[in-house]
């Protein structure tokens, strides 16, 4: 009779092992060790190739002199005529970003001692566009105007970060259903996300290889405006979840 309890409790316990250590991933809840926690670990990827819609133009207005005042009052004047410049060609100037303004001194040294040369003023200024027509206008009218150089052209994707927002959204979908297939293949239906993320839950494999998560592709940069057209930009996102999993048609803890 001892012998019987025994090998029927050696039978359970093996049958508990089997149950735990199978398909679909199992753990024991905090609050009640007898039931049962079941969950899917799953990983979805989409990715979108935009063609760039938005054309940056980097300018800086560079000038020098030894009254600074006189350089202000210059500077605002340059300003005036770009603000004139992009109105004439149908550029909202509040398309106009103004960043990294400067004013420094510049020293001459002579046997160890300083002496003021003048002042030196800088400001970044960066225009969007959207079309290729203005592009080519504001390049015209630029050379018209003294003090203003132009530092860089490149083309860009417009709202990119809704876009990336959106293609995030897409792969959680992915991964969404691809776990409502999986689970219904064992009887089960997929019940709440227990956690989500952009790197791999416990090792996982990557399918994007080495750009795990979100990656952008680089943006053309030109040096030299005009020299190139647009471009196109593939925007990527992998994203691992683990659901909760209930048996189908049951609410989980009933």
């Amino acid at each position: 009779m001892k012998f019987l309890i025994a090998f029927i409790s050696l039978c359970i316990t093996i049958t508990a092992i089997v149950y735990i250590k199978q398909n679909p991933k199992t753990t024991s809840s905090s609050s009640n060790s007898s039931q049962i926690i079941e969950y899917i670990d799953v990983s979805g990827q989409h990715s979108e190739t935009f063609s760039s819609d938005q054309i940056v133009w980097e300018l800086q207005i560079s000038l020098m002199g030894k009254e600074k005042e006189q350089l202000l009052i210059k500077k605002n004047e340059r300003i005036k005529e770009l603000t004139t410049l992009v109105s004439s060609i149908g550029i909202d100037p509040n398309n106009l970003s103004f960043e990294n303004y400067t004013l420094r001194k510049q020293w001459n040294w002579d046997r160890g001692k300083r002496t003021f040369e003048s002042y030196q003023l800088n400001q970044t200024i960066k225009v969007q566009l959207t079309s290729e027509e203005r592009s080519d206008l504001l390049s015209e009218g630029i050379i018209q105007i003294n003090d203003i150089e132009i530092v860089n052209v490149r083309y860009e994707i417009a709202d990119i970060e809704e876009k990336t927002n959106q293609i995030s959204a897409k792969a959680f979908k992915k991964a969404k259903d691809k776990a409502k297939f999986l689970a219904k293949t064992s009887g089960k239906e997929i019940e709440t996300v227990i956690s989500i993320s952009e790197n791999p839950i416990n090792n996982e494999p990557i399918i994007l290889g080495a750009r795990n998560g979100l990656s952008k592709a680089s943006l053309f940069d030109s040096s030299t405006p005009g020299s190139n057209g647009p471009t196109k930009t593939t925007l990527e996102s992998q994203v691992f979840v683990r659901f909760l999993l209930k048996d189908a048609d049951k609410k989980f803890f009933d």
